[in-house]
């Protein structure tokens, strides 16, 4: 794995670690530096391992060749085991620099301020103008805020070499003296250099927040990037991705803040609304079950669900979801249409009716909607306009007289119809119907079925808790049920 740096970020393409060998003992000291920083480029961005391993490999062939182990312990940088490797090859070669200013910069991790000082002192010993250390040296002064000194040693190492560490701890100093304006193009030169700054790039962002920068999104992106965890990051650069029309942009990173978990309802919401927008209807509905399991009360989500599953023709998944809707609120007029209308679709009309007749019992959106529908089904059934009441022998008269009416207006359709239906009805005691179903139905006609059971459920018993069950034969002689 060739790894690049380039002002975007971190680029990998085939091949081995590094275009050419690592410089050696000799190289300039922006060559090294360069290497050094696609390590730890690496490192933010996972891909250390890759580095260590083809480092090593080269330090095998080359064991006299001090630079590469450097580079090896660079790739565990700041640990005990970087300082380790590079106290050994200090050990070897007293002189190197670049050990003492590896070392230094443990040091600083490690607040051990006092070795650091040492070390970097050693780095510059062989050459006064080793930028590195005092950039390293400017890093120490920034973090004991001593600001002057700090802002010194970072001007000093710039007058040697046009460094992106150096530009990125002027801009950090100038900040914290309240200095933005001189800030601002000293971190932007640094992340243009190097973007793999999350400090400097950290307080980029700030400034280009603030000054609502067109870069800002591409700089936020490079920090999300490189803080992967931090979820307001995330957040802030999914919504700027959308505010600039890249919804899908924006989406992506939505769901990279869904893999940190701990999802929260807004989040959902919102990609749930985007989902829609740019017409992907998995995506919708995947947000819209995560929205439904972070508000167990809500029942929009669920209806939402229901519709897609519906537009695909899952419509026993359809009528599944509302049902799990009207288990979280059932007096609302709207999931009772809907499941009328699943029910329909599924050829069902019995439901559909039971369904229509349900919501348009309640107040709210699509009561009217329902009323209607129920009052169209009833006429398809030609339910009888009189109420049956009276004893279970009278309401089974009259009911088998209707249904025998509409029977033969349905024969004429199908001169072979004939059969039987069994309906069971449960009263309470006070004479209500609860329930009334089929249990048996030999004619296979839909309209005389729902005849039936809804001529029944209707009907107005004596007050006595029973369940009787009611015996229709149809083109041959009639017989009286139980």
């Amino acid at each position: 794995m060739n790894l690049r740096l380039a002002a975007g970020g971190l680029l990998l393409v085939a091949g081995s670690v590094f275009a050419a060998e690592p410089p050696g003992l000799t190289a300039p000291t922006g060559e090294v530096l360069k290497e050094l920083r696609r390590i730890e480029s690496a490192a933010w961005h996972g891909q250390v391992d890759v580095a260590r391993i083809e480092l090593q490999n080269l330090a095998k062939d080359r064991p006299n060749d001090p630079m590469l182990r450097v580079y090896v312990a660079w790739c565990s940088m700041p640990t005990d085991d970087a300082w380790n490797q590079l106290k050994n090859v200090s050990q070897i070669y007293p002189d190197l620099s670049w050990v003492h200013y590896g070392m230094g910069r443990i040091y600083i991790g490690w607040k051990m301020r006092d070795l650091a000082k040492t070390s970097l002192d050693n780095a510059l010993k062989k050459d006064p103008n080793f930028y590195p250390a005092i950039i390293a040296q400017g890093d120490m002064a920034r973090l004991k805020d001593e600001l002057d000194e700090a802002e010194t040693k970072y001007r000093a190492a710039l007058a040697i070499a046009d460094d992106a560490e150096a530009h990125a701890g002027l801009g950090l100093v100038l900040m914290k003296k309240n200095k933005p304006d001189d800030a601002r193009p000293e971190l932007a030169k640094a992340i243009a250099q190097w973007a793999d700054q999350p400090a400097a790039l950290r307080e980029l962002v700030k400034l280009q927040e603030a000054a609502k920068d067109p870069e800002l999104p591409k700089n936020l992106s490079l920090l999300a990037d490189l803080q992967p965890k931090d979820r307001e990051v995330r957040r802030l650069v999914a919504q700027l991705k959308y505010d600039a029309g890249d919804k899908k942009g924006a989406l992506a990173e939505y769901e990279k803040l869904l893999k940190l978990g701990n999802p929260d309802l807004i989040t959902a919401t919102r990609m749930q609304a985007m989902y829609r927008e740019v017409n992907d209807a998995e995506g919708e509905e995947r947000a819209s079950l995560l929205m439904s399991g972070l508000d167990k009360e809500a029942v929009p989500p669920l209806v939402r669900i229901a519709e897609l599953k519906e537009a695909r023709k899952d419509l026993d998944g359809a009528e599944k979801t509302l049902l799990e809707a009207l288990e979280r609120k059932r007096d609302l007029p709207d999931t009772w249409y809907r499941l009328g209308k699943v029910s329909l679709a599924k050829n069902q009309p019995i439901f559909a009716l039971d369904r229509f007749r349900r919501g348009g019992a309640k107040s709210g959106e699509h009561s009217d909607d329902c009323k209607a529908e129920a009052k169209k089904l009833e006429e398809s059934f030609k339910l009888p306009a009189k109420q049956a009441k009276g004893s279970v022998d009278h309401i089974y008269g009259m009911v088998a007289k209707t249904l025998e009416d509409f029977y033969f207006v349905r024969r004429k359709a199908n001169p072979k119809l004939k059969g039987s239906l069994k309906v069971r009805v449960k009263v309470t005691a006070e004479g209500v119907v609860e329930t009334s179903e089929v249990v048996e139905d030999t004619l296979g006609d839909v309209l005389l079925a729902g005849h039936a059971v809804f001529a029944l459920r209707d009907a107005e018993f004596e007050m006595k808790r029973r369940e009787p069950v009611f015996e229709f034969e149809l083109g041959v002689p009639v017989k009286k049920g139980k």
